[in-house]
Order: C-alpha cells, then structure tokens, then sequence
C-alpha cells in the first residue's frame, strides 16, 4: 500500500485529524554514521539519521531512542559518591568519642553499655548514612536541573530539552554562549566559531562550515573535521544547525573519559599521582574529616565538632584530676558521659538535611542552587543588580510604534495594535496621521524597505504549529520586530529560503526523509502529503543571505548581507541595533521615504540630533527603541570583509518603538526589597530614557532621586574608583549596560561593604556572575556559560524568583541559628550538670554523676536532633522581610548566638541539677549510696530516682526550649500578634510532634525494667513528677523573661524592623503605567 493512494488521507495541511505522530528509522548505525559524518553530505547525514531538517524527529520516536541509546551523560561523571558519605559518617568526631567510650566500657567490664554504645555507632552511622545520601542526591538532582540545555527541532517545532535527554538524530540548534550538548553534524552555520581547547588543547576557536569531505579524507584528525562540532566545547562565536551524531560515552569527549575512567593516559602509561605521599595522605585525611569539601559553614562546624572534641578530652582530664588520677572503673565512666555530653552528635547531619530541604523548596519556586554557598550568602544580600528584560518585564515584546524618518513633514509614524497572542502575525497596523488602516497588499516602497529591514536583520523565526499555536524562536526583541513585518507581508519565510529553526510553510508540508511510519493510526486510514503543498517551498526567494555579524553588547549592532536576485551586481547590507549606535554609523537619510524611497540627504549633525530627540521621546513611553538603517555595495566587495568595513555609511530608514510591559509581580516584589532593606539596582541595555521610564514604574527610582541614581555605561565607566567611592549612593539605573559596567558594579559595592547579587544571561556575563558574593543566571534565556558561572538559576527568569530566593535564604539563615542554639545550649546543659556532679561524692568518695552516658546519648540523639530537625523546617517569620540583611562577616556563630547558649543552658542545666538536688538532699536526705554509677543495689534507689527527674527534666526542657525557638524576641504565647498561640504551634508539625513524642518517650527509660537499671542506671518515680513539671514551668518563664530582656542587651546587634509605607500595588502599577505610557 503506497502512500499516495486514493484512500482516506490525513492532510497535513489542515488542523483537523493530526493526532498521528511519524517515525522515521535511521538507515544506518549510528556508529557508522559519526565515524563518516564528516565525509558524508547534509542530505546524506539526514537520510541516515532518519530524520527532517525541518519537522526534527517525532516525541515519539524521541522517547524510543532515548530507551535504545540511553542518556547523554558521560559514565561516572559527578554523581554522589556513597562511600565518601559512608567514609564522612565514621570520620566526624562523634563516632571518635563513641569509639573511645566503646573502648573504655569494655575495658572496665562494662559489657552492656558497651553493646548499648556499639548499637548507637551502628544505628548513628546507619541512619545518618541513609539521611546524609539522600540529601545529597535531593540537591544533585537538583544540581543536574540547571545542567546544559539543548535546543532541539521536534515535531516541527523548537524546544528546550535537558541536554542529557538528547538523542541521535535530534536536530540541534546552537549560538554563542551554548556548551554543545553532543557531537552534531552541521547543516547550517553563520558566523560559527568553537572553542575545542577542551578536546585538542587549541585555544584558538575554529571556523566551522557545512561542507563535506571527500571520501580519502575518513581518517582526518578529529581537530580538522570542521564540519563537525563535539559535545562539551563552546560556541564562541555565530550559531548553527546540526543533527545529533553521537551521545554519551559515544562522543569524542565520551572516548576521553572512557580512557582517563582505566586511570590511563592517551598513550596507554598508567597515571601516577605524583605527590609526596605525606601531602597525598593528609589530604585523603582531611577531604575525609569534611575540612575539604562542603559550604564554609558544613566547614565550618566540621572544625567546631574537632574543637569540642579537644574540649572533651580536657573535660576528661578534669574528671581525673578530680579523682586523683586514680582511674577507676566509675571515674572511667564518668569521663565518658562528659565527653559524650559536648559533642552536638546530629550537628551535621540536621544541617545537611535542612539544606536540602531548603534547596528543594526554592526549587519549587523556580529557584535552581547549583552552589550551596548561595544559601549563606543570599539572607545577606544588601543590593540586587537585575537585568530589565525578561527579568523586571515579562519579555512578551511586541512592536507599538514605527516611525518613517525623513525630512520636514515628510516623516511617518505607524501605531500597531496586538492580539492577545504576541506571537500572532494578526492585527492592524495604523498611520497616525490620519488613523487609517495600512494594506498589506499596498505598501509604499519606503515602508516595504524598512520592514525588510525588520525581517531580514533578524534571526528569530516565528510559526504556527498543527494546533494552531504560534511558536518563535530567537531574542524577544528579533520576534517582535519578525511578527510585526510578517503582519505586514514581509515576513522572512517570504523573503528568503535562509534562517534557524522552522521555515513556515516548509514545516507544515515538508515530508521527513526516508521511510515513514505510520503509528498509532486506524488500519483503514493512510498518510499522505499533498503534492501541491509539496511543490510550494521549490519557488526560490529573492534574498539569499551571506554575511551575517551578529549582535554584540559591545557594539550594540547586528548587521547582515543579502545577495538580492533582483539587482545581481549589488548586495543588500542592514543593520539594526541601539538608535544612537546606528545614527552614529549613518551617514544619510531618505528626504521623503514614502514618495521617494531612493533619494537621500546627508545627514547632518542637527538632523541626527533630531532624529535622536524623537527617539527619546519614543523611550520616554517606556518603549525599547530599535534603529534600522541599510545600503547597498557591490558584490565584489563583500568577500572577506570585516565587520569594520560593513557597519558604516548606512542610510538610516526608521526607528520601532517595542513595548516591553513589567511583571505584574514586580512592583510588589521591589517594594519588598525596599522593606528589607534591599536595594535593587536596574542594570539594562536599553536607551537610558526607556530604562528611567520602567525604572519609575516599577518604584526602583523615585521622582525626587537624584541625578546619579540614572546613568548609562559610558557615564559611569568614566568615573574613576575614587569618584564612584565618592558618590551619595551606587547608580540605582544603569542603561546601555556592558558586561564590564557589571564587574565595575561589583567591585564598587564591595569596597563599600555591600553584598551583591548580580543576574545575566550571556557569555561576557559570566566574568561579574563569578565575582559576585550571589551570581545568578537565566535559566530561559541564559547561555550555558552563565549557568556554570552561577550559584542560582532561575528557571522562569522571573524577578520576583530572586525576592523568593533571599526570603529564603533569609528563613534557612534563621532555622540554622535555631538549631544550632539548641544543640549547643542542651551541650552546655548536660557539661554543667556533669562537670558540677563531680560535687556529688559517695560514701566511697567517687563523684556520682546525675546523668548516666546512655541517658546522655538518649537525649542528644533521640531527642535533640528530631527537634533541631523540626526547628531546620520552621517557616518564615512573618517580619522576615521587614528586616535588614543579615551581616555576612558576622555569620551564624555571633555574639547573641554565644550568649543565647549560655543563658539558656547554665539555666537548663540549673533546673536540672536543682531536681537532683531536691531528690537525693531532700526526700533522700543526702544518701549516694556505693558505686551507684555501675550497678544498681538497694542503696542507690534514690540516686536512681533522682538521675530520673533528671533525665525527664531536662527532655521536658529541652523540648519546651525548641518550642520557644520558634522566635528569639516573642513570647510562646505570642508568636504572632492577634493570632491564636495553638495556630503558630501547628503550622510546624514536624517540630510540635517531636517535642511530644520527646517528653512522652522519657517513660521508656524510666519505666521498663532492666532496661532502665541495668542501661540507664535508673529507676521508677511517682512523686518526683512534680519535680518534673515545676523545673519545666521555671525554665518557661526564665525563656519568657529572657526574651523580654534579650532586646536591650543586644541593642546593637539586632536588625531592626524597617518601617515602609507600602500603597496598593495594583492601584499604583496602572496610575504610573498610565502616567509613563
């Protein structure tokens, strides 16, 4: 059965019965066809690969290749590694001590609480194993979601995919910025350069083309085959078209790992690590103790644990000294619960899950963190430097003003009117003058000019797919200026046969190549393509492209040139960029463009300045003000020419005024900068009156800012370091920005201690991304180069994402601090009850301990640390954002943090020593019986007793304590004003439940026989209950009374609540937008 029979046929040209997908099997192997790519033609390549130019592959063939050929990844390539986390969870210093406790029970004969302590390392080591993997794989995962894109053609239509889903065959399409995602074969450049220093070790980037071998050039070096491009390089230059050729462990740099993975080199020698064996061990030791690896807090506390560790061993020596240095077996066993009792066991592990919960959620909110550095940094941020399009507005551009320029009365401006779809080609187009609709079909010359202008200086493409959905792709800017020609019949796929992406009508009637596969269709019906359809896209164009320089934020220009058909000897040269730029590189004008396209005048300085008073006033609506300009040159003069020589003596033609309208959220999120104490400097491209235009509307300027809060680039790079040291404030709008304005931005707010954080998008970019304390990149728009250089993603290029981030940021700096407080504070607690426990001597003369080293570890490991957990989990204070940053410098452990665990602790560690007290001087009338720290006898019910209320008091303590933690300045009672308590203690769970679960577990210790006398060293009590409970409500009220105190004592640490009158968003945005536009 053909596919051109006269059976029921499903035409492709229609919108109906399009629910069929097509595969096309590739005709060769695939290792076949990347070891002859270079040799073998565009078409040749395609037909292998089974695959259409235009169309891509089909999602359904997609997804069978990606099963067949796997992901595009390299093999062992990052990854978490389960035995650095397994080596990580043996060398921290808990298990040290555990270890040295496990050693001295057995060596005092101590045999239960030696399995009991050989059980926690196990169960320690186990648990914190699992939860310490799993966090790290949460946050790669996370990781891997702001990898390399890749720019693939499905379906008949341009998509961002992951670059690990990448599959042969796919069609690629890469520009500068992009790291190649596999190895391709070209079929398309313009400008095309590629940085393979990576794979040759040649740092100068190669020119690509499409052209193939011939057949005695197969064994060419992989450097030379210039027609190919290898995955892991980078477009430095240009862009291209190519179809995937190789994935995975198949491409070049795949062969590379393959070889360095049997720890060989390229000649077959083994590797040698050629390091003293000192330094080679030491750092095996240190990566293993967490000193080499981690954020510089995970750092950070991985020393404090080693700290402690060394105040445990002197801890010990006190407890020997005590004794007399006579070590007995109870002197030996107290040692070993003080020890125990200093180290803050689930520290780093609360610390790491927190994280990743953290990173988890801001990925949620479209917050991708490629480096954990960045949740430190951002609940310091003090000045956000954002880029304007895309960012601050929703980058739906579209063209609203064309003006005609020319002489007196002869100029003419247009008003184009949009669909609710931006990408639509539809709607009218109307002359000012006299408001009359404009024909596509009866155009003037002069506007025919300029619109080709708008088309043909442009890489951006637009189409309608068969849903009847208008897809583009390319820079917001090129598609609005590519949908306005094309409603005015000039669009590029009228034009020319050249372009990226989708052709439209050839998309939509183009057959793939090969043999077509029908899936999941009826029997009955058959596919077939109209051969009229067919015949459409054979009519050659008029314009042939063969020069193309694209834009530059240098220059701010891009520039290309036409071979025109109809006038053979001259080739059509058009430029479009910033109106300065381009009224700087012109040197005449049409007189009368509408009636006399061809006649022109010099253009004078006055008349440039004319020319630019109306741009100006085009920006002032808040309108991105494009130039467009064109000349003709002969033909001969194009080879080999240079964009020097191409970008002048242009005769200018027009300005388009695009609008770019700002989020609706971005108003509401600058304001909340501005509460937390945040300023959000514009940092854009556009003409500098545009930029003070949105600037205003979106509050980051105010009327009565000074002069320096607007500059340009030129302005500011002009000033030396020491006149911007001397300026009021840092320019809070900086237009016509370039990538070295930014890095000078960032040096400047260093040396006045701010804590930036800086967006971009695009190669240059990457240099201030790097240098910034928080560099993030567009996940949309953003070339890879920047991704990599960043520490935050966003993954909607949307401002308010970085308002989120740092709020945060902000929470997770908050949650640290709680958790860590309460871990240390129950440390200090259990030192002090222990350390003035060695008061309590018996009728032998050896210290009774009023906690035992079980009880200790209960308490630190089955208490603390579900509800440092839950604390790592509290949300946001709802006066978070209404505080200033916090001081980076001063990090988690300042002062108010080291006076917090004091007060607390000596408090805690107080009501607990006081129930001793009352238990053993008091009812028991000061009997500590004999050897009462190792075997339980009926002399030592009442130190078993009274080691009880202690151990339920200070849980009840330390579970009420991590309550109050929910703020450090309100009462429990109050946590948030005009709200019911109980509703504040629900909205954490996780906290609330382990605080319950904790005070009802200490009936497990106390109650269940032999486990309590025989491990714990405890007994059963009735009336110590009330011991219990009052030492409870004391600690309450001196938590109560501490945080009524707390604000005066740390006056000048404390960030203040900054007061901002914040009208209606809603009400504000449409008073301004209609005032500015």
């Amino acid at each position: 059965m053909g596919i051109f029979t006269k059976q029921q046929v499903l035409k492709l040209a229609s919108r109906t019965n399009t629910t069929v997908s097509f595969s096309v099997p590739p005709q060769q192997d695939f290792s076949f066809i990347a070891s002859h790519a270079h040799i073998l033609s565009e078409d040749e390549v395609l037909n292998d690969s089974g695959v259409s130019a235009n169309d891509g592959l089909s999602k359904n063939e997609a997804v069978r290749r990606l099963e067949s050929y796997g992901d595009n990844l390299l093999q062992g390539k990052g990854g978490v590694s389960a035995w650095r986390v397994l080596v990580g969870q043996l060398a921290n210093a808990l298990t040290v001590v555990l270890l040295a406790a496990l050693a001295l029970s057995f060596g005092v004969q101590d045999f239960i609480e030696g399995a009991v302590i050989a059980a926690v390392i196990l169960l320690n080591t186990t648990v914190g194993f699992f939860q310490e993997y799993r966090a790290e794989k949460t946050m790669d995962s996370l990781r891997q979601l702001s990898s390399p894109t890749a720019f693939v053609i499905r379906n008949g239509e341009g998509v961002p995919i992951p670059a690990k889903n990448v599959v042969p065959g796919d069609i690629i399409q890469i520009k500068t910025g992009d790291v190649v995602p596999a190895d391709l074969r070209l079929i398309a450049v313009s400008n095309l350069e590629v940085s393979e220093q990576l794979l040759t070790g040649e740092s100068v980037p190669v020119v690509k083309c499409v052209e193939e071998f011939d057949d005695s050039k197969l064994d060419l070096p992989i450097g030379d085959r210039v027609n190919l491009c290898f995955a892991s390089t980078v477009v430095t230059k240009g862009r291209g078209t190519g179809v995937c050729i190789a994935t995975g462990m198949d491409t070049q740099i795949g062969h590379i790992a393959a070889t360095i993975s049997r720890k060989v080199d390229s000649s077959g020698e083994p590797v040698v690590d050629t390091r003293p064996f000192y330094k080679h061990f030491l750092d095996k030791i240190l990566s293993g103790l967490g000193f080499r690896s981690g954020t510089p807090l995970q750092i950070k506390l991985a020393k404090l644990a080693f700290v402690l560790l060394g105040c445990a061993i002197i801890l010990a020596i006190i407890v020997f000294s005590a004794a007399k240095w006579h070590v007995s077996n109870e002197v030996a066993l107290y040692a070993i619960a003080i020890a125990i009792a200093i180290i803050p066991e689930s520290l780093i592990a609360v610390l790491t899950l927190t994280m990743a919960v953290g990173t988890r959620r801001m990925a949620t909110e479209n917050v991708i963190v490629r480096k954990l550095d960045a949740l430190e940094n951002l609940s310091g941020v003090t000045d956000i430097c954002s880029d304007k399009t895309g960012t601050l507005t929703l980058g739906k551009m579209s063209v609203r003003k064309l003006w005609l320029a020319g002489d007196q009365q002869m100029t003419a401006e247009f008003t184009a009117e949009n669909t609710q779809d931006a990408l639509e080609p539809a709607g009218i187009v109307r002359r000012d003058m006299d408001d009359s609709a404009l024909d596509p079909a009866d155009l003037c010359d002069g506007l025919v000019q300029t619109l080709r202008i708008a088309s043909l200086c442009n890489v951006a493409t637009i189409h309608e797919n068969l849903k009847g959905e208008w897809k583009s792709t390319g820079d917001p800017t090129e598609v609005a200026l590519q949908v306005f020609a094309s409603k005015l019949g000039q669009g590029r796929s009228v034009l020319t046969s050249n372009g990226y992406g989708t052709d439209v009508e050839a998309a939509k009637y183009r057959p793939a190549l090969g043999q077509i596969i029908k899936q999941k269709a009826p029997e009955e019906r058959t596919v077939g393509f109209l051969e009229e359809h067919l015949k459409k896209d054979a009519a050659p164009k008029r314009f042939e492209l063969r020069v193309e320089f694209p834009f530059s934020s240098e220059v701010k220009m891009m520039s290309t040139i036409y071979f025109d058909k109809e006038r053979p000897e001259e080739a059509l040269v058009l430029i479009k960029g910033a109106a300065e730029r381009v009224l700087a590189v012109s040197i005449s004008y049409l007189l009368q463009p509408e009636q006399h396209p061809e006649q022109t005048a010099p253009l004078t300085d006055s008349k440039r300045s004319e020319f630019l008073t109306k741009a100006e006033d085009l920006a002032a609506q808040g309108l991105r003000v494009i130039g467009l300009a064109m000349r003709r040159m002969p033909i001969s003069e194009i080879r080999d020419i240079t964009r020097e020589q191409t970008e002048r003596n242009f005769a200018f033609h027009a300005l388009v005024g695009i609008f770019d309208p700002p989020r609706p959220e971005t108003l509401g999120a600058v304001r909340s900068c501005k509460q937390a104490g945040i300023v959000v400097h514009m940092l854009t491209g556009d003409h500098i009156t545009t930029a003070r235009a949105i600037a205003r509307a979106v509050e980051i300027i105010t009327p009565d800012a000074p002069a320096s809060a607007v500059m340009t680039a030129t302005q500011f790079d002009n000033l030396s370091d020491a006149e911007i040291d001397t300026l009021p404030e840092l320019p809070l709008v900086i237009a016509r920005c370039a990538p070295e304005t930014k890095v000078r931005m960032i040096h400047a707010g260093k040396r006045r201690g701010k804590h930036l954080s800086m967006s971009g998008d695009g190669v240059n970019d990457s240099p201030a991304l790097k240098l910034a304390p928080v560099g993030i990149a567009m996940g949309m728009a953003g070339s890879d180069v920047a991704k990599d250089a960043s520490d935050l993603v966003l993954t909607d290029d949307n401002f308010n994402s970085i308002v989120v981030a740092i709020s945060e940021g902000r929470r997770l700096f908050q949650n640290i601090r709680r958790f860590i407080v309460h871990l240390l504070t129950t440390n200090v607690a259990e030192v002090l009850i222990l350390i003035l426990g060695l008061s309590f001597l018996d009728e032998a003369g050896m210290s009774v301990f009023p906690l035992s080293p079980i009880g200790v570890l209960w308490v630190n490991m089955l208490t603390s640390s579900p509800l440092a957990f839950g604390l790592g989990l509290e949300k946001a204070a709802a006066d978070l954002m209404k505080r200033g940053p916090n001081p980076i410098r001063v990090g988690i452990f300042s002062w108010p943090v080291i006076l917090d665990c004091l007060s607390y602790g000596v408090v805690m560690g107080g009501t607990a020593l006081a129930s001793f007290v009352i238990v053993v001087y008091g009812k028991g009338k000061g009997s500590l019986g004999v050897d009462c720290n190792h075997s339980p006898s009926d002399i030592c019910v009442i130190v078993f007793r009274a080691r009880s209320t202690v151990f339920a008091t200070l849980i009840f303590t330390i579970s009420i304590f991590a309550l109050e933690l929910k703020s450090f300045d309100r009462s429990l009672f109050n946590l948030t004003p005009g709200q019911f308590f109980l509703k504040d203690w629900l909205a954490n769970p996780v906290l609330l439940w382990s605080a319950i679960g904790g005070m009802v577990s200490v009936v497990i210790p106390i109650y269940v026989p032999g486990f309590n006398t025989r491990i714990f060293y405890q007994s059963g009590i009735t009336w110590e209950w009330g011991v219990v409970f009052g030492m409870a409500i004391v600690f309450l009220v001196w938590c109560e009374i501490w945080k009524l105190v707390r604000p005066y004592l740390y006056g000048k640490w404390a960030l203040p609540v900054l007061q901002t009158n914040v009208p209606d968003v809603h009400t504000f945005m449409t008073s301004q937008l209609q005032r500015d536009l």
